[in-house]
């Protein structure tokens, strides 16, 4: 399958359901069939366009699942890599998540999953820590969190 027009529909349809990285909308005109150099110059009219930005898709990506879900820097990264952003723009947008509020965020998070259980118990504690490091948090953050909810709840 090849032609300019088409991709470009396909790929303006894709984008205006969601933001896209350049490298998601190259999977979806593949899996529609289209030739690599009509995809290729389709994503670049695109970007040129405004229309892709991995950049500004990773900002806003990092700032939004940092916030309403409450996911750490490792996950985060993970989520970008799997959408096929560049390690460097992942590395850009990653810096602005502050370490502190990112130990806040994670404090948060393990207050409304402790609820009433003990933090002395290991169990909860181990349970704690798996929870916070699925969420993306990196060791040091959990240590760290861990550590202050058991000093305050003494």
């Amino acid at each position: 399958m090849d032609g300019g027009g088409p991709a470009r529909a396909i790929a303006e349809a894709y984008i205006a359901h969601a933001p896209r990285t350049a490298a998601e909308v190259v999977r979806r005109l593949r899996r529609s069939g289209f030739d690599e150099s009509v995809i290729e110059t389709t994503v670049a009219d695109l970007t040129r366009a405004g229309l892709i930005n991995d950049r500004a898709f990773a900002f806003a990506w990092v700032e939004s699942r940092s916030r309403s879900k409450g996911y750490g820097r490792v996950r985060l990264e993970s989520e970008l890599r799997r959408k096929g952003v560049d390690s460097h723009i992942i590395g850009e947008a990653l810096a602005a998540v502050e370490t502190e509020r990112e130990a806040d965020s994670a404090r948060a998070v393990a207050m409304r999953l402790l609820g009433s259980a003990d933090i002395a118990d290991y169990a909860v504690r181990r349970r704690l820590a798996g929870y916070l490091q699925r969420r993306g948090y990196p060791w040091e953050t959990i240590e760290q969190v861990i550590a202050d909810i058991a000093s305050n709840s003494q």
